[in-house]
């Protein structure tokens, strides 16, 4: 019994590896790698940089109002490594990097390390927007155990990834009013099919998004570029040796490492906050491109996001299991479990330099043995790699694929067959639940004071007191089911929406399936259906949702 936990638990664990290493599969072999379309310049934070690179920082920090995160933990020693930070700089300048690694800093008494703490303390000044995909505090509650900054900070903090899931699905339904009302007739407007994937590899924009919506499921920020750009952002070097030293010219470095790993890592370190501001700029660009002539645009892109972060504040963080169906398309739970085989790979890991970046400013330079080994450089972006982002209306037709709930979701023919017969008694047998006999109520257990029952053991115990059940006698327990029955079916109502109805009960739930709809009862009476939901927000999405003349 006792190896049966273990056993499950480690199961449980190979099997979620197994799916997000399907999904990496999936993804490399639909989309194109991901690339950054905004030159940016790279700078490492340690105990190599110099009073004269954290001036320059400082003064470039104190100009930025929007500054973007990401933290990385040691997969082996468990201990936060690296934190990113990406301050966003507007066109045509190049954005800069910072990657702050946290086991290879200054020592704390040296002005290196007072300079550091200037440089975050200028971050995380009022006034400033800081974003993260996720809760930003939770990430840098782990590196408070280096006490280069602190945690009082009065900065604006956005969780993008919250706001993205009610923002997308206001923008597909955008785009779809838009197609059904042919505004597409705008020359200065971009128009683009999305691919037609195989809907068993890839949902479609618009299905995935009802999925999580009704799921209330966060999305992971592999599946917003994905869905957004058509692109594939690898997640395989989540789990990684973040505290080896990415940079090469530290003399604390683990040499274990090949030049290649580190560089993988930084690619990967990089991506993640490059991709987060991609998909910012993206929604900011779309806002103001369809921002009505009469109406101020919120030209700011901290603004934007501090309205849409008000607007979206009632989306819940919790998760819903996915269907089984479509378990392994949504299997999106956390961008920090991946499957890793974290080798000492010296000379096996092949690096791929990123297509369209080659370094053409030096901003910091150490010589080692001859040798120039530059990290902190400009990265360039083809025109033709910025093109491919920038396609603003996304449409699609697909055929929706068939989605069935779990046995336990849909009643069967017979069930629902009975149930317009029932619907239009159930208040009616509500009043007479309010006048039923008394005597049918707690009979299920009587203690009975037998005056013959005994101390048996002649102390100071207490009599003991025997009990028995009394039987309902087969009328009063009909009754009683009968009354269960219809106050459970009525429940099935408590939300839910009707449609006018021209087709058998098993035809509605056919195409509510095909669409995904989670219905808890259908009930046919006459020529209306009744669809009942287990929420407020169900019965809402679902009325905008499903046209009037569906079932007809």
């Amino acid at each position: 019994m006792s190896n049966a936990q273990p056993s499950s638990t480690n199961s449980y664990v190979t099997d979620r590896f197994t799916k997000k290493d399907d999904k990496e599969h999936r993804y490399e072999q639909i989309f194109p790698p991901y690339h950054p379309n905004k030159p940016y310049v790279l700078h490492f934070v340690n105990s190599l940089i110099t009073e004269q690179e954290l001036k320059h920082l400082c003064t470039v920090i104190n100009n930025t109002m929007d500054f973007i995160f990401d933290t990385e933990s040691d997969y082996h020693t468990k201990m936060p490594a690296l934190i990113q930070i990406l301050i966003v700089q507007p066109d045509p300048q190049p954005s800069l990097l910072l990657l702050i690694e946290t086991n290879h800093l200054p020592n704390s008494s040296s002005s290196l390390f007072l300079g550091i703490q200037h440089l975050l303390h200028a971050i995380t000044r009022t006034g400033t927007y800081l974003y993260a995909w996720g809760s930003l505090l939770d990430e840098l509650e782990r590196f408070k155990i280096y006490q280069f900054f602190s945690m009082s900070i009065s900065s604006h903090i956005i969780n993008v990834q919250r706001v993205f899931t009610g923002w997308f699905n206001e923008y597909l339904n955008e785009q779809s009013r838009n197609n059904n009302n042919n505004t597409t007739a705008d020359d200065n407007s971009l128009v683009l099919k999305a691919p037609e994937f195989n809907p068993e590899l890839f949902l479609p924009p618009a299905m995935i998004n009802r999925l999580k919506v009704m799921n209330n499921q966060l999305w992971s920020l592999q599946d917003a570029i994905a869905y957004l750009f058509y692109q594939y952002l690898s997640k395989r070097d989540t789990l990684r040796s973040w505290s080896i030293g990415l940079d090469k010219r530290l003399s604390s470095c683990n040499k274990n490492f090949s030049l290649n790993y580190r560089r993988r890592l930084i690619t990967y370190a990089s991506f993640d906050c490059l991709s987060l501001m991609n998909i910012m700029l993206f929604m900011h660009e779309n806002y103001l491109s369809n921002c009505p002539v009469n109406d101020q645009p919120i030209e700011s892109l901290g603004k934007y996001f501090f309205y849409l972060s008000s607007k979206f504040s009632s989306v819940s963080p919790a998760r819903v299991k996915s269907r089984p169906v479509v378990e392994i398309l949504l299997s999106d739970e956390s961008d920090d479990s991946m499957t890793v085989h974290d080798l000492n790979e010296r000379h096996q890991i092949p690096f791929e330099t990123p297509v369209n970046q080659q370094p053409s400013t030096i901003i910091h330079q150490h010589h080692e043995s001859d040798q120039i080994y530059n990290f902190n450089v400009t990265y360039q972006v083809s025109d033709e790699s910025r093109s491919f982002n920038q396609h603003y209306h996304i449409t699609e037709y697909y055929e929706i694929t068939d989605l069935t709930p779990s046995d336990t979701q849909c009643l069967t023919t017979a069930q629902a067959s009975t149930d317009h017969q029932l619907f239009n008694e159930i208040n009616v047998h509500d009043q007479i639940d309010n006048h039923f006999n008394p005597n049918d109520n707690h009979q299920d257990m009587e203690p009975n004071h037998d005056p013959q029952v005994t101390n048996l053991n002649n102390n100071d115990v207490p009599p003991l007191i025997q009990t028995k059940r009394k039987r309902r006698s087969s009328a009063s327990q009909k009754r009683r089911n009968q009354r269960s029955s219809l106050r459970h079916r009525k429940n099935r109502y408590n939300f839910g929406i009707s449609r006018t109805v021209n087709t058998t009960i098993t035809n509605v739930k056919r195409i509510l399936r095909s669409h995904a709809v989670p219905y808890q009862n259908v009930n046919i009476v006459k020529s209306k259906l009744y669809i009942g939901f287990k929420s407020k927000d169900l019965e809402q999405y679902f009325e905008q949702l499903l046209p009037l003349d569906i079932f007809l």
